[in-house]
């Protein structure tokens, strides 16, 4: 996982901050009020997914999660925080590194010139946590994701994985 730097941070926020103001005055200038409209509710709804997952006691996944997109991977990285708490008993720093492991695997082996979207939903449920993660796209190779899911660790389980030639889902649960 990258260390950024706050500078860094701060840089990246801006700069995405500023294109969806482009945007949006753009499509104001063109007098395309409804996309004005969409595109301001894609930010309210990003922005509140952005303040759920920062209060989950989680901030090495979620500085993951929320800058991952920054670095032009081979697929875009779409997430949703279902349910509210704070996790107190889930090591932040294992499921970081499982992440970020599992996220270099789908770099290295997902197409790049496909349209490769990973989906995490993350079901909170009485200080409890599940991730049910969705790909949609075109793998190389697939066995390798496989065996990295089907590796025995003592701090995750992976229930209900499916695959296919065009997606894969899985449930992980850390183990508490």
């Amino acid at each position: 996982m990258r260390k950024w730097e706050p500078i860094e941070l701060l840089r990246h926020v801006r700069h995405d901050w500023l294109n969806r103001l482009q945007l949006i005055k753009g499509y104001q200038a063109l007098g395309k009020t409804e996309k004005v409209k969409e595109i301001i509710d894609h930010i309210i709804l990003s922005t509140d997914q952005e303040s759920k997952l920062s209060s989950i006691n989680l901030p090495k996944l979620a500085l993951l999660l929320i800058t991952y997109n920054w670095e032009s991977p081979s697929f875009v990285l779409n997430y949703e925080v279902i349910g509210e708490g704070e996790l107190k008993n889930i090591n932040d720093h294992f499921i970081t590194q499982w992440f970020d492991t599992f996220f270099k695997l789908l770099n290295e082996y997902a197409f790049d010139e496909e349209e490769n979207e990973l989906n995490i939903t993350i079901n909170i449920y009485e200080e409890k946590v599940s991730f049910i993660i969705e790909f949609y796209g075109i793998l190389k190779e697939k066995k390798q994701i496989l065996c990295y899911l089907q590796e025995k660790n003592n701090l995750c389980q992976i229930n209900n994985i499916h695959v296919n030639d065009e997606a894969f889902s899985f449930e992980l649960k850390p183990r508490i």
